[in-house]
């Protein structure tokens, strides 16, 4: 498995993620990786919501060209 180093965490953040730990018995590892699959789950559903699977492929891979673009002028 891949590690993952964070920086600068709010401390507030942090404060929040010991109480999740402690209120479900978890370590904070394992607090942090459910914590970043739930919120995963959440955003892909927001994301998926309303559209099919090849509107959603199409619009990643839009996104991802109009990312490659190199930047404009501006406005």
């Amino acid at each position: 498995m891949t590690d993952l180093l964070l920086r600068d965490i709010d401390p507030l953040l942090v404060d929040r993620i010991r109480r999740i730990a402690v209120a479900r018995g978890w370590t904070q590892h394992q607090t942090v990786l459910n914590l970043i699959e739930k919120g995963l789950f959440s955003s892909e559903y927001e994301v998926r919501s309303g559209f099919e699977n090849p509107e959603v492929d199409a619009l990643s891979e839009a996104i991802a060209a109009l990312r490659e673009l190199p930047a404009g002028a501006g406005f």
